[in-house]
């Protein structure tokens, strides 16, 4: 088959399945590069969810040995697919520059605690982002210079994203409010244990947002549960945590969904401008996480600007379901 032929039926896949050309082609140069690589793993580095994978496996089985547990590619057709790679850059390589000194550190540090993390709970959604995820989203805000002499505040902090960024040492303020007391004594415990300073609070987002908060911080990270109800309420007590006389305040969100299911990002779309949130960026699949196969073990960074409209939604208790599962 030659190249044009080959990559026009990639085309075909991509149209058939509704998964993007450069995920496909993502996916061949892994499997040349790495050889024979276990599914879970194949998803995890890809941002492609299992079920999109087996998709795109079974339309493309002429490339591929028989399916198990592993994904390999034919060894008499892998010389055809690396003549389409002339200079081409898998999408992960993009974030290479964010991999200096101190993002080391920061994997080097997290490396000695990532395994204190307990159980994730499913009730509250829980799925553990990678410490590469962890220290990237470090670096991430740093760069944007959202660290440096800022107020940050993560509502829900079960990835130890506070320490990535508290470890570059340059915040005026860290905090962390959560539901979960077993990741809090264990960000305590770093804190106190390198001396970071962060401030943690125990803190159920269905609960209204207390004063002392409200309006103290010049940026908010949150991972919500992926449901529109839970990102509608834990966006806006993102808001409301703002410090409204800050016009560079930002929002930094994490959402995911199947690549099949693009409609499901729509009403995310919408929501961030209800509540009067301008998306600066999208970073597409920045977040791997261990687990989470349904939505490709990935998901995606949200950058927001609050505006001079910005309004949280929800302003008081809320006693409506945020979980996938209640």
């Amino acid at each position: 088959m030659e190249n044009n032929e080959l990559y026009l039926r990639f085309l075909e896949t991509s149209k058939r399945i509704g998964i993007p050309i450069k995920k496909i082609i993502d996916l061949l140069f892994i499997l040349v590069s790495k050889g024979s690589i276990d599914n879970n793993v194949l998803v995890r580095k890809t941002g492609v969810s299992t079920n999109v994978l087996n998709k795109v496996k079974k339309d493309l089985s002429f490339l591929l040995e028989p399916t198990s547990d592993k994904t390999k590619i034919k060894e008499e057709m892998i010389e055809n697919i690396k003549k389409i790679y002339s200079n081409y850059k898998v999408e992960e390589f993009f974030w290479k520059f964010l991999e200096d000194n101190s993002y080391n550190e920061i994997v080097n540090i997290l490396d000695d605690y990532f395994s204190f993390r307990p159980n994730p709970r499913r009730d509250l959604d829980q799925f553990f982002a990678i410490i590469e995820t962890t220290a990237k989203r470090a670096k991430l805000m740093d760069f944007f210079a959202d660290i440096k002499r800022k107020r940050i505040l993560f509502i829900g902090d079960d990835d130890l994203t506070s320490i990535a960024v508290s470890i570059l040492g340059s915040a005026k303020r860290v905090t962390v409010l959560d539901i979960d007391n077993r990741l809090l004594e264990l960000i305590k415990k770093i804190s106190e244990e390198k001396k970071l300073g962060i401030e943690t609070f125990p803190y159920d987002a269905r609960k209204k947002l207390d004063k002392s908060l409200c309006d103290k911080f010049d940026v908010v990270f949150t991972d919500p549960p992926y449901t529109i109800k839970g990102m509608n309420l834990f966006l806006s007590r993102a808001v409301d945590a703002i410090d409204k006389k800050n016009l560079a305040g930002r929002i930094y969100a994490c959402y995911g969904n199947s690549d099949r299911a693009k409609e499901r990002f729509l009403p995310i779309y919408k929501l961030f401008l209800d509540l009067g949130l301008m998306v600066r960026w999208i970073f597409d699949k920045f977040n791997r996480y261990e687990g989470a196969v349904s939505i490709g073990s990935s998901s995606s960074l949200f950058v927001c600007e609050v505006t001079p409209q910005a309004d949280s939604n929800i302003k008081g208790e809320y006693e409506g379901t945020i979980y996938t599962n209640n």
